[in-house]
């Protein structure tokens, strides 16, 4: 009969088959972070803006669009900077700027096409991108003594761009609507945990302003990650039917399909009365055939006897009055909570789409609005019960961004309304935008990744692998194929990348082998041996043998900070790993025992604190028959033996979910976990 650890290896094995079957590439129905709005391609990339961190002493790319042929010129604090760009036939542009020292503010300003943008504090010093799953993306404000550290969290000098979850089939432009935010308690409550207390000791001891892009989901398995390309060219064979199911979901619409252009074409297939009438797009419209209505109030509500119990497609029409002093605004648009999807346009613009009944709120860009009569449709499509605008009038209203509490236009009142199709006649589903399953190969590098590049970075922290558990031999040549296709896209050479190898997990260890997360740091660590310019940092001690989400992320980031501050900045004497086994050798005068060499072990090998003696090694024969060994600490060695096995072959140190290690160095750095039987 299995124990309960055994049971929960089985269990995780059986999801993760199950997750990454392609069953789940194409999400059943609608999602919360499906697309609401247009995203036209603007003149510069979002990530640059007002507060941001530019990477120093490089090079950096900067891009946006314009017009085919358009000249680019970027300026910095007043003085060109880098070569003019000439946007190509797609719109995009691109140059370089740089190198600049650390430091700042500055200000830098791009003109040409007829179009400026003016960006201000802006810094330049180090970025980091920090990314994996959930224990990456766990905030600040849920870490340990989290009312003390959002309460410190006053350093101008980090900043945080945070992408949001997107999973797309195809490579996306632009990633979710994002901004730089500046560490203060405000918004550093909600910056990754792990990303900010290693910005905090980088910033502490470099003194130079740090960056933070957190690009992070949770549940998300190595190969969401990585390019379709990079996979298909490493690792062809192992991923043979969601690749099929990849390639199938894109030819349904195509690389160039466009979700709020399906939109439109839907309506007009459906109601083709109403693109013959032009209901979204003429302002004369004829509306002696619509119905007056008072909004919001559900529409089976109203007393108008064509919707007293009609489910299906109705449009709705309102004239707003934009005053002289909104223009060049962007405004927000605020329209109840509509039941249950809706389509919304301002004088013939699409303006924003949502397929989950809720309130709605949109950005409505300047270009789109007009002082005096604006013209505002909505096509609400409801499939039961209560339909159209559902909650209070001080939930509809037309805003100024800048001062929505004193420039505001109340939308509450009688609307025109007609009902166009009953959901009974409609004969073609509403669209549904190119998206997949969080755990889809690409999807996650195809809409959180591939947006930000080539975006110059400093490095990348990687907290993943616990969705990858049970595949633990593939991450071995996953965990390698994800760096080289980064380091490539990003395009700053061989970037530092750095992995939080997994914590503690489950019940204390009580046999000598038990399945587990063992393998999967250990294939972490045959990543950092093998791949240049990688390391590692051990939380082995510091996990929550309860809670997959340990609180401890102080003690994370600070670990990684070593890593970083021995690698990357150049402090070579620093001490930033705990014992890394090398070799063995069997005793020539004592053949029944074994002595393990180790490097990093700088002030010595010791015992953890309150310990008698060490726990965790394991040793077998040539038959691999493991039991619990004795070791013993000889000077910079450890010798392991058991009279159990008086031919040793192999050693095992920490091989379990949540192993009874104990083993540091003097600086108090935890062994990392090893077998020498691979």
């Amino acid at each position: 009969m299995p124990n309960a650890v055994s049971l929960r290896w089985i269990l995780s094995l059986l999801l993760g088959m199950f997750l990454s079957s392609s069953a789940f590439a194409q999400p059943q129905g609608p999602q919360p972070w499906w697309p609401t709005q247009p995203q036209p391609l603007p003149f510069l990339h979002p990530l640059f803006a007002d507060d941001m961190v530019l990477q120093r002493d490089i090079a950096a790319p900067i891009w946006g669009w314009a017009k085919p042929g358009d000249k680019i010129a970027v300026q910095v604090d007043g003085q060109p900077a880098g070569q003019p760009a000439v946007a190509g036939n797609d719109g995009r542009w691109t140059t370089k700027i740089g190198p600049f020292v650390a430091g700042g503010p500055h200000e830098i300003v791009v003109e040409g096409g007829g179009r400026s943008a003016k960006l201000t504090n802006v810094l330049f010093g180090d970025v980091w991108l920090c990314t994996g799953q959930s224990n990456m993306n766990w905030p600040v404000r849920l870490a340990n003594h989290a009312e003390d550290e959002v309460k410190q969290a006053n350093v101008p000098e980090i900043r945080s761009f945070t992408v949001s979850f997107y999973s797309s089939l195809v490579p996306m432009k632009l990633p979710p609507p994002a901004k730089w935010e500046i560490c203060t308690p405000e918004f550093a409550r909600n910056f990754t945990a792990v990303g900010y207390f290693f910005a905090r000791q980088i910033h502490a001891t470099q003194k130079i302003p740090i960056g933070i892009i957190h690009s992070s989901a949770g549940a998300t398995a190595a190969e969401a990650w990585v390019s379709g390309e990079a996979l298909r060219r490493e690792m062809p064979h192992d991923f043979p039917e969601r690749f099929a199911e990849l390639d199938k979901l894109i030819a349904v619409g195509g690389p160039n399909f466009d979700h709020f252009r399906e939109l439109e074409k839907w309506t007009a297939t459906v109601d083709p009365v109403s693109a013959e009438k032009k209901y979204i797009s003429d302002p004369q419209l004829k509306t002696d055939d619509w119905l007056d209505i008072s909004v919001p109030k559900p529409w089976e509500e109203a007393g108008l006897e064509p919707l007293k119990e009609f489910d299906g497609l109705v449009w709705f029409r309102h004239e707003i009055d934009v005053p002289e002093s909104w223009k060049g605004e962007d405004l927000s648009l605020v329209l109840s909570v509509i039941n249950d999807v809706d389509i919304v346009w301002l004088n013939g613009e699409l303006i924003g789409s949502t397929q989950l009944p809720g309130i709605r709120r949109y950005l409505v860009d300047r270009r789109h609005v007009r002082p005096g009569k604006n013209v505002l449709v909505a096509a609400i499509l409801n499939h039961k019960g209560p339909g159209g605008f559902c909650s209070a009038p001080a939930n509809m209203a037309l805003h100024s961004v800048v001062s929505p509490g004193d420039r505001r236009l109340k939308l509450a009142g009688t609307w025109k309304v007609k009902p166009a199709v009953a959901i009974t006649d409609l004969k073609r589903p509403f669209p549904t935008p190119q998206v997949s399953h969080y755990k889809m190969i690409s999807s996650l590098s195809n809409g959180m990744i591939e947006p930000l590049t080539p975006f110059a970075i400093k490095g990348a922290l990687w907290y993943q692998g616990e969705a990858n558990g049970p595949f633990w031999l593939q991450y071995r040549r996953l965990l390698p194929t994800l760096i080289a296709d980064w380091r490539k896209r990003f395009e700053v050479g061989e970037f530092p990348f750095l992995i939080v190898s997994l914590a503690n997990l489950n019940a204390l260890q009580t046999k000598p082998v038990e399945p587990g997360w063992a393998e999967i740091r250990e294939s972490q660590w045959r990543t950092v041996r093998r791949v240049p310019n990688t390391g590692l940092a051990m939380t082995i001690d510091i996990g929550d043998p309860k809670d997959i989400h340990p609180r401890n992320k102080q003690e994370v980031g600070r670990r990684l900070s070593l890593v970083a501050r021995h690698l990357v900045y150049g402090e070579k004497d620093l001490v930033y790993s705990g014992p890394e086994f090398t070799e063995t050798q069997i005793e020539p005068t004592k053949a029944d025992k074994i002595r393990l060499y180790f490097k990093h072990i700088h002030g010595g090998l010791t015992i953890k604190p309150g310990d008698e003696k060490l726990t965790g090694f394991v040793i077998a024969g040539a038959d691999k028959n493991f039991v619990f060994a004795d070791a013993v600490i000889e000077g910079d060695t450890i010798v392991v033996s058991s009279p159990e096995v008086p031919l040793p072959k192999y050693v095992r140190y920490g091989w379990a979910w949540n192993p009874l290690v104990n083993l540091y160095n003097k600086e108090g750095l935890p062994a990392i976990t090893f077998r020498t039987d691979e």
